[in-house]
């Protein structure tokens, strides 16, 4: 008896992660830095951050005032030669620092490692980047920003993840780019939480999984082709639902097993995009179907489905979250399917998965290990 590995590739996203809308300067012209740097930064050159001066308002303040100045006259000295001195100017509060003091403290204290950053770019299509903040605020890392070569900036060091169409996103989402100031907290709810679906292509939350199946050779001339991918999942719903009950499905046939186990309230969402590339989005009630989709598809995928008929263990982890605890759960749902489920139920799932990706390029995030 082999054990085959699946590899859910899955983001598991805590309570605490923040979601954060950065707009890539005026005209919002640093977008292409921003994704060639792997970072997001703040239109303040020459700030000289240390983490004192982070800490008291005062000294930030000041630092910013001396930083406006420093862009406006595109150096470290004005028209009339003298140099522009730090103590030339103040620390104390004022309208002119107050949002830029805020900002300043988003970039360098309140982003924390994990955090998702979302950066819009120019007009109705534009792209849309979506990213982790990798690590702590650390002065050290700045870069020389086009428009501003004559003063270091400082950053904050994201790993990026996805580039949207500012197209693709639903009107409500795209309504939190109209609003300044440059760096925003997004608060979480039900609404705002729906940028995680265009940040990764399988998570979950405390109430909600996530996955998002690939279909990019989709063209809309052949509706036939979608039909096999339609029922591979719905025998997924179908069997999660069934194990879930600990129902016995032996000698039931494919079509029987869907027929009385599919239920199309499992799912809170599921659409099929035909834009290129196309993909399956699906959402679920319960932070675990999704999870168990996205497994079973790839195991289906790799021709490893009748292995667990065979004999063969089958093991979820998830890279992502080592510790996600639904791994054991579905590692049990699977393994209880692949033995009720009939031989022929098995392959004729697998014969869809390949029908799917030959004809859609179908493929899910996680992925099979023998």
């Amino acid at each position: 008896m082999a054990t085959i590995t699946v590899d859910l590739n899955s983001k598991v996203i805590l309570p605490d992660q923040r979601i954060w809308i950065v707009h890539p300067g005026r005209n919002r012209s640093h977008i292409d830095t921003f994704a060639a740097e792997g970072a997001v930064f703040l239109e303040f050159p020459g700030l000289s951050l240390r983490p004192e001066i982070i800490e008291d308002d005062t000294l930030l303040r000041q630092r910013i005032r001396q930083s406006i100045a420093v862009k406006a006259n595109k150096g470290v000295t004005r028209d009339d030669g003298s140099p522009i001195r730090l103590a030339d100017f103040h620390g104390g509060a004022g309208t002119d620092v107050s949002v830029h003091l805020r900002t300043v403290k988003h970039l360098t204290s309140r982003m924390t490692e994990g955090d998702l950053v979302i950066v819009p770019g120019r007009g109705a299509g534009g792209l849309v980047l979506f990213g982790e903040i990798e690590g702590s605020f650390f002065p050290q890392q700045t870069v020389w920003a086009p428009g501003m070569p004559y003063a270091d900036t400082p950053v904050r060091r994201v790993k990026w993840l996805q580039q949207r169409s500012k197209l693709d996103l639903p009107s409500h989402l795209v309504r939190y780019f109209e609003k300044p100031p440059a760096i925003a907290e997004v608060g979480r709810d039900r609404f705002s939480e729906g940028f995680f679906d265009f940040a990764y292509n399988a998570y979950s939350t405390a109430s909600r999984s996530w996955v998002s199946l690939d279909a990019p050779r989709y063209d809309g001339s052949d509706f036939l082709s979608l039909v096999p991918p339609a029922q591979l999942l719905a025998l997924a719903v179908a069997l999660y639902r069934a194990m879930e009950a600990k129902a016995d499905i032996s000698g039931l046939t494919y079509d029987e097993i869907i027929t009385r186990f599919y239920d199309e309230e499992a799912l809170a969402e599921a659409q099929l995009r035909f834009a290129s590339p196309g993909r399956y989005n699906l959402k679920d009630k319960d932070a675990k179907l999704a999870k168990f989709i996205n497994g079973f598809v790839a195991l289906a995928m790799a021709g490893a489905l009748t292995a667990c008929s065979a004999g063969d263990h089958v093991e979820f982890t998830n890279s992502q979250a080592p510790n996600d605890p639904a791994t054991g759960e579905l590692t049990d749902m699977i393994n209880m399917a692949g033995q009720s489920a009939g031989g022929a139920v098995l392959a004729r799932a697998e014969s869809q998965a390949t029908e799917a990706n030959r004809k859609l390029g179908m493929r899910p995030p996680a992925q099979v290990r023998r």
